[in-house]
């Protein structure tokens, strides 16, 4: 009983020192003429870490909004990354991306303010790293065989990579399009097979939905995506954690141009260059039914004028920070081919090494046994 009481005694005192540490999330609310930026500078808080810890879809704030402010750590003497990393709960990997303001993880001062990784939905993703000034463009709902090349020729000509969350029933339609979009060296995602509302599915209609748009990716390119993002920006819990753990990074976005709704080309570049920030996730789409669709129109405006603004365009891997080639190596399928130049290279020396030790061997007991008889 006694050592019961000890333990409860032991965990409230490291509990209370926790506390002297982290500073709890704080709410605030919006005042005419806030931005991101200033609230960011006040707080000490990055813009993507209040922009995912709020899931906001828009980085235009309004008056009245309220904002939760993710919790902060303060430094003490003696502490590490590792440490702390363990204090919160958190790997130290995600505490180190919760903070690029420490260039040198290594290097931590006493008093020092630290960012505690946001816990949001499952890792729903709105923005990225905010540090550079740089910008992801997606696009959804294709491949096409009409609006989809003229993106992808406006990208090539403008030197852009892009990032495309594709239909699973296009893929299959538009195999060499899909194709053409690996090859130029844009990032692809997961974006369901016929775009349904995942909150109104059943748990295996969803599964299938993804399962089914990854094998179609798959066939087509050769790797799996590790990418995803729900039709609408809509999704369950439930089902943001089923993507977690089966290795999907779920993204939406920070600026919606509103492209599929009709709007003329002019609406749309006001409406990204307006919104942009470092870090921010543009929607757009590659595939439009019928009716006004002027993506294609103010794409090229989008870019030049951004440029101007000193913005350089990535993909969303590169955002979160991956490399996009490790992500389709990384996803491509182990299955062994004896007639790949890979293995015939690494089948050839392996044989002639095999060969020489096999021999050696052979000459090695030879002489053990030449050397017996001698002494017999």
């Amino acid at each position: 009983m006694f050592k019961k009481a000890a333990g409860w005694i032991a965990l409230f005192f490291v509990c209370l020192l926790m506390k002297g540490n982290l500073a709890m999330a704080a709410t605030y609310t919006v005042q005419q003429g806030d931005t991101l930026k200033k609230i960011s500078d006040h707080y000490g808080t990055p813009i993507d870490q209040l922009v995912n810890a709020n899931q906001l879809q828009s980085t235009i704030l309004n008056r009245g909004q309220q904002l939760k402010i993710p919790d902060t750590y303060n430094v003490k003497a003696g502490d590490t990354f590792r440490k702390i990393s363990e204090k919160l709960g958190v790997s130290k990997s995600e505490l180190i991306q919760a903070n690029p303001q420490v260039k040198d993880p290594h290097w931590i001062n006493p008093g020092q303010k630290l960012n505690v990784p946001s816990k949001n939905i499952a890792g729903m993703v709105y923005m990225g790293d905010s540090s550079k000034k740089r910008i992801a463009l997606t696009f959804d709902d294709g491949p096409d065989d009409r609006y989809t090349p003229q993106i992808l020729d406006i990208l090539k000509k403008k030197h852009v990579k892009a990032t495309f969350f594709v239909i699973g029933k296009q893929a299959k339609d538009y195999p060499n399009v899909l194709e053409r979009i690996y090859k130029e060296g844009h990032a692809i995602g997961n974006h369901t097979w016929d775009h349904p509302h995942l909150p109104d599915l059943t748990n295996q209609q969803f599964t299938k939905e993804v399962a089914s748009t990854s094998e179609q990716i798959e066939k087509v390119i050769g790797f799996k995506t590790n990418l995803f993002r729900p039709p609408f920006g809509e999704i369950k819990d439930g089902q943001l954690a089923w993507l977690k753990s089966h290795g999907y990074h779920s993204i939406n976005w920070t600026i919606d141009t509103v492209d599929w709704n009709g709007a003329p080309a002019k609406k749309i570049v006001s409406t990204v260059t307006r919104s942009a920030t470092p870090g921010a996730i543009v929607l757009q789409h590659s595939y439009h039914a019928e009716g006004d669709f002027e993506t294609v129109k103010a794409l090229p405006q989008i870019i030049d004028q951004l440029r101007a603004k000193g913005y350089t365009f990535v993909t969303v891997p590169t955002l979160l920070g991956q490399d996009v080639q490790k992500v389709y190596n990384a996803g491509k399928k182990k299955s062994p081919d004896s007639h790949s130049p890979n293995a015939l290279l690494i089948g050839v020396p392996g044989a002639l090494v095999i060969l020489l030790a096999a021999r050696a061997l052979w000459w090695l007991r030879r002489k053990k046994t030449s050397r017996t008889r001698e002494l017999d």
